[in-house]
């Protein structure tokens, strides 16, 4: 039995072992040390030795960094790919040297403790643990690691989402505030609930109110990548009957041309308006607490975000239980013959009385 030190082709480098157990050489990457690649080549000669040892584990356990590469790569084309990128990035810079069957609970336990230290936000937290735990699952997917040690950690708790949105005269004196050709984006976001990146990927083949029942908006580019179906109101259905059709896209900048951004004017609009610290996603918000304000059910609303789960729309229940009370309230007066401060004596003459033929 034997470890040696190698620099790779790439400059990067790491300890191997490697052995032979009845004519079957068993060489792979051990750890960024010698101690490791000592204690990991232990490991795998007794895996042999019980025969414990799979195809799988002689193939793959490659280190971390190189492992990330081909996930990446193999994953380019998702929507999340990005802040897949982001955070590959981040959890190299602690676990790099490592290979995968080597990374325990406790490593990420103490990666969690390092992040916290920074001052990082839970929420971003379990984002890198999702990437990471999506790495892993894809890993022994594909015979490079046989168990996922993130299974093994908890998550941090997350504070509830934010909820800011704006009143009916916020929103109309936005509107009318804002430059011409980011109007109708915002009744848009206001009425549907869409989000940005959805309103301004929208093509007129995604419309449909047209000779329709039911006017919606059918919506393809979605963030887990599912798609859904948005009702239109009279009031989308007239807002896009107005708009001009010699485009592909719906909504176009003041030059003619499918739009990248609004953030400039957006930004402008709410300087002009007075109102500080919103963002445009906001507007998602302020439609959904609108939406239940005005009677709408949360398994609807669900629907026409496009949450996956009941907890995204959850933060909007407390919302519900107000107008709950005003629906309960117009009840008032309809059974006064059970109101307590009533004397039964002359209600019982009155009823009666209205009784007798």
């Amino acid at each position: 039995m034997s470890v040696f030190f190698k620099i790779r082709k790439d400059g990067t480098s790491a300890w191997y072992y490697d052995f032979t157990y009845n004519k079957i050489r068993y060489r792979g990457v051990g750890g960024a040390t010698k101690s490791q690649a000592m204690r990991t080549q232990e490991k795998i000669r007794d895996e042999v030795l019980t025969g414990e040892f799979g195809l799988a584990t002689r193939v793959g356990n490659p280190p971390i960094e190189d492992f990330a590469k081909t996930y990446l790569e193999r994953r380019k084309h998702i929507r999340s790919h990005k802040r897949d990128a982001l955070s590959v990035r981040t959890l190299l810079k602690f676990f790099k040297g490592k290979v995968l069957l080597l990374i325990k609970p406790q490593d990420i336990e103490e990666y969690i403790g390092q992040r916290r230290d920074e001052g990082v936000t839970p929420a971003t937290i379990n984002r890198e643990l999702a990437c990471f735990k999506r790495m892993y699952n894809l890993a022994i997917k594909w015979g490079d690691a046989k168990k996922n040690p993130v299974n093994d950690v908890d998550f941090l708790e997350e504070p509830p989402g934010r909820t800011r949105f704006l009143s009916e005269d916020e929103c109309q004196r936005l509107i009318n505030r804002s430059a011409s050709h980011l109007k109708p984006i915002l009744i848009t976001a206001l009425n549907t609930g869409l989000r940005l990146g959805e309103i301004l990927s929208l093509q007129w083949q995604q419309v449909h109110f047209d000779s329709v029942v039911e006017p919606c908006i059918e919506v393809i580019h979605t963030k887990n990548n599912k798609t859904r179906f948005v009702p239109l109101n009279d009031d989308m259905v007239t807002l896009l009957g107005g708009l001009r059709r010699d485009s592909d896209y719906v909504f176009l900048s003041a030059r003619g041309k499918p739009l990248k951004s609004v953030r400039k004017p957006f930004e402008s609009a709410l300087k002009r308006t007075g109102i500080s610290g919103f963002r445009f996603h906001d507007l998602r918000h302020t439609f959904a607490s609108h939406y239940v304000m005005s009677g709408g059910d949360i398994l609807s609303l669900k629907a026409i975000l496009g949450h996956s789960s009941m907890r995204m729309v959850e933060r909007y229940t407390h919302l519900a239980s107000s107008h709950q009370f005003r629906l309960v309230n117009n009840l008032n007066g309809r059974f006064s013959i059970c109101h307590p401060n009533a004397t039964w004596p002359s209600r019982l003459r009155i009823l009666e009385k209205n009784e007798a033929p």
